[in-house]
């Protein structure tokens, strides 16, 4: 196993420093955008994949408590964990990315917030992370997996919007198989999923033991059909599921 952190050497923040400069230098397509939390800002591409709605539901329904361990498998451009840090103390986050521009984006958005102490990003296919991690390791995994399987629906031709939607890079099968492996015993996982599909994700959730706590639809509008759940998930948990208010996006 390799001690993840030595791997990401930030140079002093000193804006008079060239390297500290040339690292956060923003490409053509990329501008700095302010997340309006706590002076927090992230780096965005116009022609890349951006943070939607669903990754603001997803955090918004995290209970993450103080000092706790957190991975967050395809985490894009970070935005789950540079909001999550702020909200508890003593937060260790990991955010695993496959792709390459957006993990270095994603980075370089940590160290513009200075908070490359806290939050580790990890450039890598989460169905490796066998190979990094011992198992057991974490309190709490959180994801946003694609939802679309491979043989549906039409790929877009951005390959960063295309992995983000489908199942090109693994499938939900595989984060929850991975998601079981690293969780400690009663450890918890934060999904968000298309409801019409929320047998499928609690079958695969209760097939690697990890129980389903609470759910929470998401509605486009009062007297619409729900197109999304959040599911709270516990490694161990005994058999009882909570449903919450639903929550009506417009």
């Amino acid at each position: 196993m390799v001690e993840l952190r030595k791997e990401l050497k930030y140079p002093k923040k000193n804006w008079k420093n060239s390297e500290y400069k040339n690292m956060f230098k923003l490409n053509n397509n990329e501008k700095i955008e302010d997340l309006g939390d706590k002076g927090l800002k992230i780096i965005q591409a116009s022609d890349a994949y951006r943070f939607s709605g669903d990754s603001i539901l997803l955090l918004n329904f995290i209970r993450a408590k103080n000092y706790e361990k957190i991975i967050d498998l395809g985490t894009g451009s970070a935005i789950i964990p540079l909001l999550l840090f702020s909200k508890r103390k003593g937060l260790s986050i990991y955010g695993i990315e496959i792709q390459k521009d957006l993990a270095d984006m994603a980075r370089r958005s940590v160290g513009l917030n200075n908070l490359q102490d806290h939050i580790t990003i990890i450039q890598e296919d989460f169905r490796n992370l066998k190979n990094i991690f011992k198992n057991q390791q974490f309190e709490v995994v959180v994801s946003n997996p694609p939802y679309i399987s491979l043989g549906q629906g039409k790929i877009n031709p951005s390959s960063n919007r295309a992995i983000a939607r489908h199942e090109i890079k693994g499938d939900l099968e595989d984060i929850i198989s991975v998601s079981n492996y690293l969780l400690k015993n009663k450890g918890r996982i934060y999904l968000i999923y298309k409801s019409t599909k929320l047998m499928k994700l609690v079958i695969t959730l209760k097939k690697y033991g990890i129980e389903p706590k609470v759910a929470k639809f998401i509605h486009p509008r009062q007297g619409e059909n729900a197109n999304l759940v959040l599911l709270e998930g516990i490694k161990g948990g005994k058999e009882e599921l909570k449903i919450e208010n639903p929550i009506f996006q417009y």
